[in-house]
């Protein structure tokens, strides 16, 4: 199935790598082509800059371009759209300032290569979505990075596609286990209680420890990123019936391993809670391990993960099968669609060939 198929039901789709060159500029270039045939307009956006003809930490890498129909929507500077040389309309300034310029919304009026520079944070990308879509776009597509978490958040995008590949390791099973932590935060189990939400409402600002009889308990700011083990085991003792703690703010794994720390001991069992997945830090373990041990890691909302993108090979490194390494994704990751869109076995209009990687 094509990934415009897969896609194509919702208004705002990111695009996230789990690191630089695992073939989300890729993953982006094949809806583009694909929606072009398909007659449909896209706006494209980007959480900081995309578009370079090189990689701007490894200068000996080429990157693939963002090339866009004529018609399409574009975020981007004015430094940027009189560099790409295309004839364009100003539909909008945004007001949004990046260190190369001001963020402006245009509709190209011929098709070419264009680098994007779009806001950096959430709320932003959202407003340059919204103007895109009420100018005529079809689907706005969010150019993201694992590192711009705000591009998949609920707030700003409907679905999302993650993009992994041979970069993340010289071993092909790490890269499955990097990978299946990677989609376990995207998709967390969202919190279906709304009691414990409504309680924890009258507290913003604050994290909030939810007893089992539904009190509230506000805690001191920075309370998650700043207390210890023992201050977290006083909470405890102090509140033997608190049951979930609703975090305001990020989730470092510093916290739940404290947490988890105070916890074991006191054989108590509790669910955090975050406001959405892209809240969550965690490198060390993935939040199935944590829920074994009694820490359940849950989320308000969500963002669909509809496909995952693989690129077998690490520039100017090594590589693996395409196929082998797409099989070991779906064995393990079974309900998403893998696909390597630069495959010859990939269903696409004018798919490039696999030895043209």
């Amino acid at each position: 199935m094509l990934l415009s198929e897969l896609t194509g039901t919702v208004g705002r789709l990111a695009l996230v790598g789990l690191a630089k060159n695992t073939g989300k500029t890729e993953a982006l270039a094949a809806i583009l082509r694909e929606r072009q045939t398909q007659r449909r307009t896209v706006g494209v956006t980007s959480i900081g800059r995309d578009g370079e003809a090189r990689d701007v930490i490894d200068n000996r890498i080429s990157k693939p371009r963002v090339l866009l129909a004529g018609g399409s929507l574009v975020a981007t500077t004015d430094a940027l759209l009189r560099a790409s040389g295309l004839p364009h309309e100003l539909l909008a300034r945004t007001g949004v300032r990046t260190p190369l310029g001001e963020v402006l919304i245009a509709r190209l009026q011929g098709a070419g290569a264009i680098e994007v520079a779009g806001p950096s944070a959430a709320a932003g990308v959202r407003a340059v979505s919204e103007v895109m879509l009420a100018h005529g776009a079809e689907q706005v597509l969010i150019d993201g990075a694992i590192d711009r978490r705000a591009a998949s958040s609920p707030d700003v995008a409907d679905g999302l596609v993650m993009s992994t590949g041979a970069v993340l390791s010289n071993v092909i099973e790490e890269v499955i286990e990097r990978t299946v932590a990677a989609v376990e935060i995207v998709r967390l189990a969202q919190l279906s209680d709304p009691a414990v939400l409504a309680a924890g409402v009258g507290a913003r600002g604050h994290s909030v420890l939810v007893r089992e009889d539904l009190e509230p308990v506000a805690l001191a700011p920075r309370f998650v990123l700043a207390s210890s083990a023992q201050q977290i085991g006083h909470l405890l003792d102090e509140h033997p019936s608190g049951r979930w703690l609703i975090v305001d703010g990020a989730l470092p794994e510093v916290f739940v391993r404290s947490l988890l720390a105070a916890a074991r001991p006191r054989r108590r069992e509790l669910v955090l809670v975050v406001t959405d997945a892209t809240r969550v830090f965690l490198s060390d373990r993935p939040p199935e391990w944590y829920s074994r041990q009694g820490i359940e890691i849950r989320a308000i909302s969500a963002t669909a993960l509809l496909a995952l993108t693989v690129n077998p090979v690490a520039p100017r490194s090594h590589r693996f099968d395409s196929v082998r390494l797409r099989e070991l994704l779906r064995e393990a990751i079974p309900d998403v669609p893998v696909l390597d869109v630069m495959h010859g076995d990939y269903a696409e209009f004018g798919a490039p060939s696999a030895g043209q990687r």
